[in-house]
């Protein structure tokens, strides 16, 4: 055998071990089992814990509680505003609606203001304009022009729903 011929024998293992590799990656490597003609390819799905689905609701107000749990919890807001009463990176939600809120303005004003449905869309579309007095400005991301107008009906009509005592102390 000559040099050329090796190297010919070698040439050809190389391109076959390639397109084992190839075929076996892209799948055709194992017994595949055909969808019937009928039935379309399902998609595949992501895991439920990644993406809560809103609980089923039967009246309309139901429903926007409900869709405004989901929003919450979808973009992030849970992740530091509780509905339990328990003190995060912000402040609870439980009982806040139509509670007198101490908060610090831009300029470092502190004052008093009541937290309604006016001053939640605020909040949510800039965060930074009233702090809830004893938490830190600039944590919050601002949603103004991220949301819709029926996305924040939504999370205030959930958050107006947190009904109990209200305290961030």
């Amino acid at each position: 055998m000559t040099v050329s011929s090796i190297r010919r024998w070698v040439l050809y293992g190389i391109v076959l071990g390639l397109v084992l590799f190839v075929v076996t990656a892209c799948g055709g490597g194992g017994q595949q089992t055909q969808q019937p003609a009928s039935q379309p390819e399902q998609p595949t799905q992501p895991p439920a814990a990644e993406q809560p689905a809103p609980p089923p609701a039967q009246s309309e107000e139901e429903q926007l509680i409900a869709r405004g749990q989901y929003l919450s919890s979808s973009i992030g807001c849970t992740a530091c505003h509780s509905d339990d009463g328990t003190t995060l990176v912000g402040p609870t939600w439980k009982g806040l609606y139509g509670n007198e809120v101490e908060v610090v303005l831009a300029d470092g004003t502190e004052t008093k203001v009541i937290a309604d449905e006016e001053y939640l869309k605020e909040s949510i579309l800039n965060p930074n304009a009233k702090i809830t007095k004893g938490f830190q400005a600039n944590l919050m991301p601002i949603y103004e022009g991220q949301l819709s107008e029926d996305d924040l009906k939504a999370i205030i009509a959930y958050i107006k729903s947190l009904q109990g005592e209200h305290s961030h102390e």
